[in-house]
């Protein structure tokens, strides 16, 4: 099987249309987001609408756990910003994105890593001073899965 993984559209719905051209043009089998799908300045609620529509299994990263758990005055300001404008129908998708799910039997698909979506796995340090991880870095977080 061939799939395509798409992350982090953050609302930039004119850049989720040039991934689902490319996708078509590859003949992928099947596509899974995995989240952090809405939040950003751009076209939230259109994303969403699109995400809702293609039907893809889609997973909730950081920012839609803090999209439905969070104060708006708690959140940042893109989250905020976010927050105003999701209707009843996009929360109500929202809220039934599951955390991880595997695909196939030998997928586990998260965002960030099984344990935490908000721990970078192939990434270390924090803004602006990001590296890669190293292979013992990536094996501490690695998981076996039924």
């Amino acid at each position: 099987m061939r799939f395509a993984a798409v992350s982090d559209i953050h609302g930039n719905l004119p850049a989720l249309e040039a991934v689902i051209a490319d996708i078509a043009a590859r003949g992928v089998d099947a596509v899974v987001n995995l989240g952090d799908s809405l939040s950003g300045p751009l076209w939230p609620v259109e994303t969403a609408e699109r995400l809702i529509g293609l039907g893809w299994p889609t997973l909730a990263g950081n920012h839609e756990r803090q999209l439905l758990t969070l104060d708006p005055a708690e959140m940042g300001q893109t989250d905020a910003a976010t927050a105003a404008v999701l209707t009843p129908q996009v929360r109500d998708w929202m809220a039934g994105l599951p955390p991880r799910r595997n695909l196939g039997e030998d997928v586990l698909l998260c965002h960030g890593t099984p344990t935490s979506d908000r721990t970078y796995w192939l990434h270390k340090g924090s803004r602006g001073a990001m590296r890669e991880a190293d292979e013992a870095e990536i094996a501490r977080d690695a998981t076996a899965h039924a």
